[in-house]
């Protein structure tokens, strides 16, 4: 399996050069949580103890985390989904904790179906006058869109720089 989304699409864009150096294969470190402390992680549990001893754990997820992550990390860990919250022992408890705050998973390589949605590199933008998108290294050259060194994130911004570039160069021509 492997990992996809926004989340992992703007990390792949802001660290396109380090992950090709890397030659994609790395650790990388999840914290399931936007808490950073065990305390705090703790706390909630500690709350959901209190509420709803009796329930299963399956079905009183106390983070904001979808049905079917919650449960993949419960039986990572060994925690069986069907238990209740007042039979969870402190060894899970904090194995629980640990995942959910360093969970941590080793990528080897990227997708074989070249479905990349990130491009980095291209024409240096310091090469490029930007009044006319023209190369300041090949007189009546001119260069636009993902050719150019733009490394934008997704939700758009690679398009913005493709059509922003390519009204640029193309005013030249009206």
């Amino acid at each position: 399996w492997g990992m996809s989304g926004p989340a992992i699409l703007k990390l792949s864009a802001w660290g396109a050069r380090e992950l090709a150096e890397n030659n994609y294969n790395f650790n990388i470190q999840i914290n399931w949580l936007s808490i950073k402390s065990d305390e705090d992680a703790n706390e909630i549990i500690d709350n959901e103890l209190r509420h709803m001893r009796k329930k299963k754990i399956m079905n009183a997820c106390p983070f904001k985390l979808p049905n079917r992550m919650w449960k993949f990390l419960l039986e990572k860990v060994g925690i069986n989904p069907d238990s209740v919250w007042l039979e969870l022992s402190k060894k899970n408890r904090n194995k629980l904790l640990n995942i959910l705050l360093n969970d941590i998973y080793e990528v080897k390589g990227k997708t074989t179906f070249k479905e990349e949605f990130v491009t980095c590199g291209g024409i240096k933008l310091s090469d490029i006058s930007f009044t006319s998108m023209e190369s300041r290294v090949c007189k009546n050259l001119y260069f636009a869109g993902e050719v150019l060194d733009i490394d934008g994130i997704t939700g758009g911004f690679n398009f913005q720089g493709a059509w922003t570039t390519g009204y640029i160069a193309g005013k030249l021509q009206s």
